[in-house]
């Protein structure tokens, strides 16, 4: 039985993600997040099979994270390299922001894939401010 937790790195999926993206060469990172995001927006259909809705999110917050008002998930990104290897992106991430930010949207708007697991309201609202927070860094670098 896997985690799923409500914040951006807080689950199975998100952490085997960012771990497989960390196994990369540092100069591999934003190229495979590119092809993340377009694949997933391409291959809608493939979501749940291929790819799951956590990593688009970790992905996303990722991105944000590399976005001056993401300086909190940069903190979140450090308290996890303790248990698992941690991409690093360069600031010119931000030049992913739309993309993440459409692939975002497409898992985690109201009723998106990414909600449909949350059995408790509680968690359903959390994981709601989660990709509200996400949607707003990813924003102002549009």
């Amino acid at each position: 039985m896997g985690t799923f937790g409500t914040g951006p790195f807080s689950s199975d999926g998100a952490l085997d993600f960012l771990e497989e993206l960390a196994e990369r060469p540092l100069e591999q990172h934003l190229d495979a997040l590119r092809h993340m995001f377009t694949y997933v927006l391409a291959n809608r259909g493939l979501l749940w099979r291929e790819i799951f809705p956590d990593e688009v999110v970790a992905a996303a917050a990722l991105v944000a994270a590399a976005i001056p008002r993401g300086e909190h998930l940069q903190r979140h990104l450090a308290e996890l390299s303790d248990g698992a290897r941690i991409p690093s992106l360069p600031a010119s991430a931000s030049g992913l922001a739309a993309p993440a930010l459409e692939a975002l949207l497409f898992v985690a708007s109201p009723g998106g894939p990414w909600h449909q697991g949350w059995t408790a309201e509680a968690d359903r609202l959390d994981a709601q401010r989660t990709a509200d927070d996400l949607v707003a860094i990813l924003r102002t670098a549009i």
